[in-house]
């Protein structure tokens, strides 16, 4: 589950840990009523995990934790004073998961003044207590500076002991960061198999990178199968993102093909650029723009072309910008309009379309002065109407969403 420390931070909390077997016959007894509680507290009973735990903690800090765990979800101002209290005693005496779920008590300011350099003190006692989720959270502050001094290369080794437990988070963190390293192109291999360890535990920005990763052969052999495994699961849980990669693997297929073959990838890739266009990805809303517009894998429609170049641009996507510029001054798909074309041409010029200038030139021959002042008056009123965040879930990162057994 998330901690309530929202997107400023991004740290991510795991309350439900693997609780540690322990000997003897009443030790087994106790375990099992402590993981009672937990799964009581998993089906969202926190009354009767509550009842439970209270007698289970008098002694036992692993129980006290848990307790406060109960007592936060509970979500009222007793139960926060008093499972900060709880957490305090059970850190003290060197709970690892007391120490873990105060951190971020700590880093939000819940129950405790905020103070982002305890917490931080807190998750690396806690993963060096064997929490590897704290180990990553830990990586999160060293990348983005908070209760730490930024330090990339502490942070990537923070993130390295997490996904050598096999955290989903750590694994994914790690890639990224050797991804945007100096060694990316050396360590390929390295990033696809972390991704891939994410992947499988059902990290679904993992997932989209790894099957790209498989389909282009890059770190690991190539498997469209697998690839398309990958993207469907991710399309299914909520990330169009997926369903353009999908798009893109047809449409590959289409233009590496023949015949009926090929007129059935060109259809195939419509319909997901159209599933992920629909659900607000610009590149998508693009790409099926030109499919429209060009009449692959689907009728020649130049409106509906023209419908999509406009959403995409309206978002800020710089290529869609350019064309739907072109478009709008030379009345392609509906009458001309040379304020809005010559508007559209500067704002890709702007963001770094490097023909949008040279076309822009040559349509100064057809729009008037008075044109050309009103349209910069409007580029520079112009704000992107984001259909989607703009940030996926990098920083923040998402729900796991397992990976269905193989068929």
């Amino acid at each position: 589950m998330k901690c309530r420390l929202g997107p400023a931070i991004g740290l991510v909390a795991l309350l439900f840990l693997v609780v540690p077997v322990s000997h003897g016959r009443s030790e087994d007894n106790a375990v099992d009523t402590l993981q009672g509680a937990i799964a009581a507290l998993e089906a969202g009973d926190v009354t009767g995990a509550e009842r439970t735990l209270r007698p289970l903690a008098a002694g036992d800090p692993e129980a006290t934790a848990w307790l406060a765990v109960a007592l936060l979800k509970r979500g009222d101002r007793q139960g926060l004073a008093e499972a900060v209290q709880l957490l305090h005693e059970a850190a003290g005496v060197g709970n690892a998961r007391a120490r873990y779920l105060l951190a971020f008590q700590y880093a939000a300011g819940e129950g405790v003044p905020r103070d982002e350099t305890r917490a931080a003190l807190l998750f690396q006692e806690a993963a060096e207590g064997g929490i590897a989720r704290a180990a990553y959270n830990l990586g999160v502050l060293y990348t983005k500076g908070r209760g730490v001094q930024p330090d990339t290369t502490q942070a990537m080794a923070w993130y390295r002991r997490a996904a050598d437990a096999g955290d989903a988070y750590g694994a994914y963190a790690l890639a990224r960061a050797i991804e945007r390293s100096p060694q990316a192109s050396t360590r390929a291999a390295e990033i696809a198999q972390l991704y891939r360890v994410a992947a499988d535990q059902g990290h679904l920005p993992a997932a989209q990178r790894y099957a790209s990763l498989l389909i282009e052969g890059r770190g690991v052999q190539r498997d469209v199968a697998a690839a398309e495994r990958y993207l469907r699961h991710a399309m299914s849980n909520g990330y169009p993102e997926a369903g353009m990669l999908m798009g893109d693997l047809s449409a590959s297929i289409a233009m590496s093909s023949r015949g009926a073959q090929a007129q059935a990838a060109a259809r195939n890739a419509v319909t997901w650029y159209r599933a992920a266009a629909e659900a607000g990805v610009a590149m998508a809303q693009f790409k099926l723009a030109n499919a429209l517009f060009a009449g692959t894998g689907v009728e020649r429609d130049l409106a509906r072309a023209e419908q999509w170049y406009g959403r995409a641009a309206r978002q800020g996507l710089a290529d869609a910008q350019y064309v739907l510029g072109i478009w709008r001054v030379g009345g392609v798909a509906s009458p001309p309009d040379a304020v809005e074309g010559y508007m559209w041409l500067l704002l890709a010029e702007r963001a770094g379309n490097t023909n949008a200038a040279k076309v822009r030139m040559r349509a100064m021959e057809k729009v008037s002065a008075g044109d050309q002042q009103q349209a910069e008056a409007r580029a520079a009123g112009f704000r992107p109407q984001p259909e989607r965040p703009r940030s996926r879930p990098d920083d923040e990162a998402p729900p796991l969403r397992p990976m269905p057994p193989r068929q």
